[in-house]
């Protein structure tokens, strides 16, 4: 009689494959990505000791007294034009999760009410690969954008850069003092319309507005202006190129000098301020019944 022939089932065959093929093919190790950001101000590297001339409609002479950002959602654009996002490294003080606060005032001369870090890198890691480009977004991502800073850890525990619980942070802070301005009494400002108070400058401030909050102590559900700027830069390689914030192209037809009555010293993103008709275009995002244009903060060198 013919002794039967052993069983093989099919799924041990299959099983012992894969393990074969898993460990045949190696894993994709991390590539190390460092995307260097350069601050300027009409194309002259930003300082808190310098001047800046040119600036606005008036080509009005200017100082920076702050200049800090948000940025997320940071990845690398793939070859199929797929996006890879950048693991940021949890650093304790700059990057939480995938935010990232650039500081590039250091409290030195006319930046006296900031910090003396300085952060001008996003650091992180992506699979090795070729990438062709860069996206990310300015601004803090709604589910991180509505706390109380001081319970919060670093860098959202920056609270020069919140403004309460329901508009959440600052996505941009550019203080800029017109150095003709810094001279004038606040009687001479308010009659020429400049000045907010003793606020003797012209700053621009990013952020949500109308946000729908059950009180200024909750988070909102949601807000009507999320103000969030998305970047792409095509054929960036972090190798050989930087990100270049300039604020100069965006002022460009605003006058420095001047303050609307009744509002915010500048532009500070909030609707009914006819500072920033001319401004929140420019930064690509609409504006009352104003389209959003081309944005001009952000280049690529």
């Amino acid at each position: 009689m013919t002794a039967p022939k052993p069983q093989v089932h099919l799924m041990t065959r299959f099983s012992y494959a894969a393990l074969a093929a898993l460990v045949a093919t190696p894993a994709l190790a991390d590539m190390t990505v460092s995307i260097p950001f350069a601050a300027e101000i009409a194309g002259k590297s930003f300082s808190c000791v310098e001047t800046f001339a040119g600036l606005g409609s008036t080509a009005a002479e200017v100082q920076a007294v702050d200049y800090r950002l948000f940025v997320s959602e940071a990845a690398l654009v793939k070859a199929d034009g797929s996006l890879q996002p950048i693991t940021l490294d949890q650093d304790g003080q700059w990057q939480l999760d995938g935010l990232a606060l650039l500081d590039f005032e250091d409290a030195s001369g006319a930046c006296a009410n900031g910090t003396a870090g300085v952060n001008t890198t996003l650091r992180g890691t992506v699979p090795d690969g070729e990438y062709t480009g860069l996206v990310f977004t300015i601004g803090v991502p709604f589910a991180q954008n509505h706390g109380d800073p001081t319970l919060l850890p670093a860098p959202l525990n920056t609270t020069a850069m919140f403004w309460n619980w329901q508009n959440g942070y600052k996505f941009v802070r550019i203080d800029l003092v017109p150095t003709a301005m810094a001279g004038m009494t606040d009687e001479a400002m308010a009659a020429q319309g400049g000045g907010h108070g003793n606020a003797k400058g012209w700053f621009l401030h990013l952020g949500s507005t109308m946000c729908d909050a059950a009180s200024k102590t909750e988070a909102p559900t949601a807000c009507a202006n999320e103000n969030r700027m998305a970047i792409r830069l095509d054929g960036f390689d972090p190798a050989t190129n930087t990100v270049v914030i300039d604020p100069a192209p965006v002022l460009a037809e605003a006058d420095l000098m001047v303050n609307a009555p009744d509002t915010s010293p500048g532009c500070m993103s909030f609707p009914k301020d006819a500072d920033c008709m001319t401004v929140m275009g420019k930064l690509g995002l609409p504006y009352m019944d104003l389209p959003a244009g081309a944005q001009s903060l952000v280049s690529m060198r």
